[in-house]
């Protein structure tokens, strides 16, 4: 569930901003309440009305980066690629092939060897020991090919990703966007996360930053573990980039501090000011299993603890992802204190208490797909909430509307 009540701005035009938060599959989440968010839009403004025309500035990080993307890449028409009701049918039907068994490298280079029992779910009660021990030198070959593999490389192999990301976004710049776009990567050489965002470069405030969309999009959609760094160039800069959920998995403080620069641009005194009760912030999460957290007392937790787990996603980067978004909430409670009428400016939507099995990245069954997308309707129903920041939970605010009503209003 998720957080602050929006108060609409009428004396003055907000400064608009949608945050939209990593999570590789689990981007269906924020990708069906932004098609509920359009479909209100389209009752104000007509059918062709689309997210873009509404915010100032859109920021993503892995699957957000994606997701922004196709909210704000111009087709043709100079319209958007996709309108926001047709993200989730792109999901249901491209991260089957993203995260398929045929791109895991671990299968490409073990699926050579096939066990006599390989086929049959009752082998240990048929199989003889000496029926065993007759492929033993087989077994021995497929775990000396499986182990480099798992050590050496990542989960998938990432072709299917960067092909489709490539072929929808073709060679469209960051520059070209149809409305300001920030996205977040990390420089795993330099050691320093990469922002890239669409202003600077129109402004001419960072000319190395000309760089063709669909490489800023892989690049911050590159998860470690999940799927390989992304390495390019251009004629003054060479990136080598993982996922910007490394440095950044909720961008939201990101692109408040963009869209300042955006505003404070402009020769007014109303944006130079820098008065936040003036900017509406979204803030979409995919979900997390926080509630259920990790006890230390059942792990010594040695490296093997820290990378393997049945919730879905390695404890290490559970723990990483989880503190940088609580550091973000303790930062914006900063921007929109809870005394002033400004903390209604910003509304997080954040469901904290997914079950394990719900909180994969890559897990692309339709059953989990199914499931993602009924927790994202189920989220436009839940009352508004905020993060207690004694506990980091999301905790319902006392007499608000539900989060669809918010959006509405």
């Amino acid at each position: 569930m998720s957080a602050r009540y929006v108060q609409p701005v009428r004396s003055e035009k907000p400064i608009t901003i949608l945050s939209i938060d990593g999570g590789g599959v689990r981007g269906i989440i924020p990708a069906t309440i932004l098609a509920f968010l359009e479909s209100e839009l389209q009752k104000l403004d007509g059918k062709e009305a689309r997210i873009a025309d509404y915010f100032d500035l859109i920021a993503g990080t892995s699957t957000g980066s994606l997701v922004t993307a196709m909210l704000s890449t111009p087709k043709e028409n100079n319209r958007p690629l996709y309108a926001a009701k047709d993200i989730c049918p792109f999901y249901f039907g491209e991260c089957p092939k993203i995260f398929c068994e045929e791109s895991k490298v671990h299968r490409q280079a073990t699926k050579r060897y096939k066990f006599p029992w390989s086929d049959d779910p009752n082998w240990l009660s048929e199989v003889t020991w000496k029926k065993i021990a007759s492929t033993a030198y087989v077994s021995v070959k497929y775990f000396m090919a499986w182990l480099p593999t798992v050590v050496f490389h990542p989960k998938y192999d990432g072709k299917y990703l960067r092909m489709i990301t490539k072929d929808i976004l073709g060679g469209r710049k960051l520059n070209e966007t149809l409305t300001n776009v920030l996205i977040t990567s990390f420089d795993i050489k330099l050691l320093h996360p990469i922002i890239f965002s669409s202003f600077q470069v129109r402004s001419q405030r960072d000319a190395t930053k000309v760089v063709l969309l669909s490489d800023v999009v892989i690049s911050s959609s590159a998860a470690p573990y999940f799927l390989p760094p992304h390495f390019f160039r251009t004629n003054t800069a060479i990136y080598n980039l993982v996922d910007g959920g490394v440095a950044a998995n909720n961008p939201t403080l990101l692109a408040i501090r963009e869209a300042t620069k955006i505003n404070g641009n402009q020769q007014n005194s109303y944006y130079s000011s820098q008065d936040y009760s003036k900017y509406l912030v979204l803030s979409l999460g995919t979900g997390s299993a926080k509630r259920q957290g990790y006890e230390v007392q059942k792990s010594q937790w040695g490296l093997l603890d820290w990378f393997a787990s049945d919730k879905g996603t390695p404890p290490l980067l559970d723990v990483f992802c989880n503190a940088m978004d609580d550091m973000v909430d303790i930062y914006l409670s900063l921007i929109f204190p809870t005394h002033l009428n400004c903390s209604r400016n910003y509304l997080r939507i954040q469901d904290d208490n997914m079950k394990a099995n719900e909180t994969s990245t890559d897990d692309s069954s339709m059953e989990n797909m199914l499931r993602l997308e009924r927790i994202g309707k189920a989220l436009l129903e839940k009352r508004v909430s905020m993060t207690n920041l004694d506990t980091g939970l999301q905790e319902p605010v006392q007499g608000a509307r539900s989060n669809k009503d918010a959006l509405i209003e």
